[in-house]
């Protein structure tokens, strides 16, 4: 007979036979247990990926978000730009039009006016005479320089070169007369200072400034215009290390970016660069320190007078 520990409860068997038939449903139901708290286990480890996943997709579609907004900006910037551009060609095409028509009305006058008469040969004679004196002048300075180049030190090299320069920054080109005024200045000259000074049509006057800013003849310092030789294009340099200067070197430099009028973020810069180089050779106390710290926090804010910042210039260079 086979031993069936799963009877009923009504069975006549004997309490043994009893005993472990509720044994074997125990265990049973024990096995059931440790099955359920696994699968709740494997559940919670889905959950916390599932909620792992959510946070991804979460980040990722805020990305996604922020470049359809960026995408979107470029977008209308383009639009914006494209017809930036448009209404640009079209005030050009409208511009060139307009001088067209200008010309057309230009040539119909000056066909049904009359010439101007001819110069007489006593008039071209004179000019011509004018012409030589001009060139004979320009060409004795030129063969004084090169016949004494080899002696540069020399007093008649010397003195050519100066009467060249004086001679070229009166009659010479637009571009060294403003290069002889500038070499005379005490000072940077302003744009408009060359413009009182040069008598030609102002505009000659800023393309030649272009001009010799671009073959690095001449440099912007502060609000105005130096020769890149000068001491001034040096000692505003901001962009040089000052680090291998002497202390009143320093100093001196402080104040050439103060006289030339330089705008409040060159200032800042400056007094920045100052301070730095004079921290890292030892040379600055603790209150001088604090006091060029200060006008820094204030060039931030508001602009400070050039009487102002030399004054205390002069007083730290002076200690």
């Amino acid at each position: 007979m086979v031993f069936n520990p799963y009877d009923t409860e009504d069975s006549s068997d004997d309490p043994k036979k009893a005993k472990l038939r509720n044994q074997a449903q125990q265990d049973f139901i024990a096995q059931l247990q440790q099955r359920i708290a696994n699968q709740s286990n494997k559940i919670e480890e889905l959950q916390i990926e599932i909620s792992k996943l959510n946070e991804i997709i979460s980040v990722k579609g805020q990305e996604i978000e922020k470049y359809s907004l960026k995408m979107q900006e470029e977008r209308e910037f383009f639009e914006l730009d494209k017809k930036s551009r448009s209404d640009r060609e079209y005030d050009l095409t409208k511009q060139l039009q307009q001088k067209d028509i200008e010309l057309m009305k230009a040539q119909e006058v000056s066909s049904t006016t009359s010439y101007p008469p001819t110069p007489t040969y006593s008039q071209i004679e004179e000019l011509s005479t004018v012409q030589e004196e001009k060139t004979s002048q320009v060409d004795n300075y030129i063969e004084s320089l090169m016949a004494y180049y080899k002696k540069p030190t020399n007093e008649v090299f010397v003195n050519s070169l100066r009467d060249m320069i004086i001679y070229c920054s009166t009659k010479g080109t637009v571009d060294q007369q403003i290069l002889g005024l500038l070499l005379k200045a005490k000072k940077p000259l302003t744009e408009e200072e060359l413009k009182q000074r040069i008598n030609v049509d102002p505009q000659q006057i800023s393309r030649a400034l272009f001009r010799l800013e671009q073959k690095i003849h001449i440099k912007k310092v502060g609000r105005g215009f130096t020769v890149i030789s000068s001491e001034f294009a040096e000692m505003t340099d901001i962009s040089t290390n000052w680090g291998g200067l002497t202390v009143e070197r320093i100093y001196e430099n402080l104040l050439s970016v103060v006289y030339v009028e330089s705008n409040p973020g060159e200032l800042m810069d400056s007094f920045i660069k100052a301070r730095d180089a004079l921290m890292e050779m030892g040379a600055l106390s603790t209150g001088k320190r604090h006091e060029m710290s200060q006008i820094i926090e204030k060039l931030k804010r508001h602009p400070i007078t050039s009487e102002e910042l030399t004054s205390k210039i002069q007083e730290w260079k002076d200690e």
